[in-house]
């Protein structure tokens, strides 16, 4: 492709910033303009970007010159913006969730389904080669129909205090976790109950904890666990696990001891060698894969592997699971 793509990131907070600095380095990628409303943080983009800065995302994305747009907006912001850049004809990458409300989710289904630029949600697990490979062993059939799957995904407490009002631990958290089950599965949700518990984050209208039963057309059940209230000092930014069981095998996928440990004086740590290290001052790992996949399908103009549908689905079973827990009983899909 001899033309670079000119790509804008929308909202520009710690992962608006990994999105911008992998864009930064991609060859066939020219980052022409951010989008943030905090004047010092403008400033401080200014000087290390030297790209166009907009503090209203209207503007960015009516430049017609701007190809490609990441919408790293809280959730609860999503909406609009995406309409906004299908109206002006933008290749999207959102980052997950689809949206926070089911029925904003529902309308920008209906706004990207038959879509002809690309749109993603940014569920970055389809990227991790843990996750990646056992479904390719599923296809493959070497263990055979799923039976059942089990999986957690517990983090410190210092992440619901910059999400507080704008998304909650089902739509923020266990979504990672029923888009790849969905996607394992390869059939609907059919069934779901869910527990959940809040005393940290009571104050906050958030819960501590949730337990989430999901039956599904094939019979498979998934058993799911998350919580976001772990202390501060925990080694690890994410304690996740996964247990699947077919006819014909076992999977486990266990993320938590990333291979890395490094014990100070002070304290024991697990870093973050998956999701958005850094290796000679580049940001690698499946977030890196996942944007470029995003800038690969607009180049060969291919479909990206996370589908409208999928998206939405992933959002049907967070409004079923927070159902669930306000009626106290399984909710039907």
């Amino acid at each position: 492709m001899d033309k670079k793509i000119k790509v804008g990131v929308i909202g520009v907070g710690q992962m608006g910033y990994y999105h911008a600095q992998i864009y930064k380095k991609m060859p066939m990628v020219e980052l022409a303009a951010l989008c943030e409303y905090n004047d010092a943080r403008c400033r401080q983009l200014q000087k290390e970007f030297q790209c166009k800065i907009y503090k209203n995302y209207k503007e960015l994305l009516e430049n017609p010159e701007i190809d490609a747009v990441s919408i790293t907006l809280p959730d609860n912001m999503h909406r609009n913006c995406v309409e906004v850049a299908v109206a002006n004809k933008k290749h999207i990458l959102l980052e997950k969730p689809l949206a926070k409300k089911l029925e904003d989710g529902k309308a920008l289904y209906e706004a990207t389904k038959d879509y002809d630029k690309i749109f993603t949600v940014g569920f970055l697990l389809r990227f991790d080669p843990r996750f990646n490979m056992l479904k390719q062993s599923l296809d493959k059939g070497e263990l055979g129909d799923i039976i059942h799957i089990y999986c957690r995904r517990n983090s410190p407490i210092i992440g619901p205090r910059r999400y507080v009002g704008a998304s909650d631990l089902s739509m923020h958290v266990m979504i990672h976790d029923i888009d790849y089950i969905n996607w394992f599965m390869g059939c609907q949700p059919i069934k779901v109950f869910a527990k959940a518990r809040s005393v940290l984050l009571k104050e906050n209208s958030m819960n501590d904890v949730i337990y989430a039963i999901v039956t599904y057309e094939n019979n498979a059940i998934a058993c799911m666990e998350a919580c976001w209230t772990l202390p501060e000092n925990s080694p690890t930014i994410i304690d996740d696990k996964v247990e699947l069981v077919g006819t014909k095998g076992v999977a486990y996928v266990d993320s938590c001891d990333n291979g890395l440990k490094i014990v100070s004086n002070n304290k024991i740590i697990y870093p973050d060698t998956r999701h958005w290290y850094y290796v000679n001052n580049e940001v690698k790992g499946d977030l890196a894969e996942e944007i470029r996949a995003f800038v690969n399908n607009i180049a060969e103009g291919t479909k990206s592997i996370i589908a409208p549908k999928e998206a939405y689905d992933s959002l049907r079973v967070v409004d079923a699971i927070e159902r669930s827990i306000k009626e106290g009983k399984e909710i039907n899909l």
